[in-house]
């Protein structure tokens, strides 16, 4: 298992939650930048950047509202 699959694994745990939600209510819903974010979360800055890029979530946060969703949580795309 990667490092980033620990992360995601112990953050989906503690949220009973998909990582991608955790995240998109501290870094969009809630407009808090990844250093602050990361540490909410208990996991390096670089990690929490890692997931949002996975996930293409700063097109959702600045406002390049596409249909992004679709792509998120699907076995084609899994963490790496």
């Amino acid at each position: 298992m990667g490092e980033y699959e620990s992360y995601k694994e112990k953050i989906e745990k503690r949220h009973n939650k998909a990582l991608v939600e955790v995240i998109k209510d501290l870094y969009i819903h809630e407009d808090l930048g990844p250093s602050v974010s990361a540490k909410q979360l208990g996991i390096p800055r670089q990690a929490f950047i890692h997931f949002v890029q996975h996930y293409d979530l700063k097109k959702l946060k600045f406002g390049e509202f596409e249909k992004i969703d679709d792509h998120i949580e699907t076995s084609d795309y899994p963490i790496k």
